[in-house]
């Protein structure tokens, strides 16, 4: 084989491993096991988030618990699930992939896009010292404890 053949195969072959390594990590098993990666957890949290901000949008309150946006979600058509970006499945946006308990919900909370950040959903621990919490404003980002104890007061 000559070498310019042997460096093409070589090039090529590299390159669908990192293609590899890349998209594995992308669906979620690198690092901490299937469906344990941040990209998963941050899909989880913001999913859930929507379901909280679509019942608050048709109640003009929060939800007074986990059975009254757990109903609510199941009542939903799938055309309503898809515009607010909400999975079929209700039940498993509760408990967080990472450190497999249910998340914190501030229940009965207004979503204020202004104002101070307020957490209205969180990891109970999260992982690695950090936990993804839904701000109020729309947006989820994973804090340290720090800075988790800043958002849920």
């Amino acid at each position: 084989m000559s070498r310019v053949r042997r460096w093409g195969l070589s090039a090529w072959l590299t390159l669908l491993c990192l293609l590899t390594i890349g998209t594995s990590e992308i669906a979620g098993c690198g690092g901490g096991g299937p469906g344990a990666s941040a990209d998963d957890g941050r899909t989880k949290i913001t999913n859930l988030f929507h379901l909280y901000k679509a019942y608050t949008e048709q109640n003009k309150k929060g939800p007074a618990d986990e059975q009254a946006l757990m109903d609510f979600g199941k009542k939903l058509t799938a055309e309503q699930r898809a515009g607010y970006i909400i999975p079929d499945d209700i039940d498993g946006l509760f408990v967080s992939p990472r450190d497999k308990q249910k998340y914190v919900i501030r229940w009965g909370a207004k979503l204020e896009p202004t104002g101070p950040p307020k957490g209205i959903i969180w990891e109970a621990q999260g992982k690695g010292g950090t936990r993804f919490v839904a701000l109020a404003m729309g947006y989820v980002e994973e804090y340290d404890e720090t800075m988790v104890k800043d958002y849920i007061k």
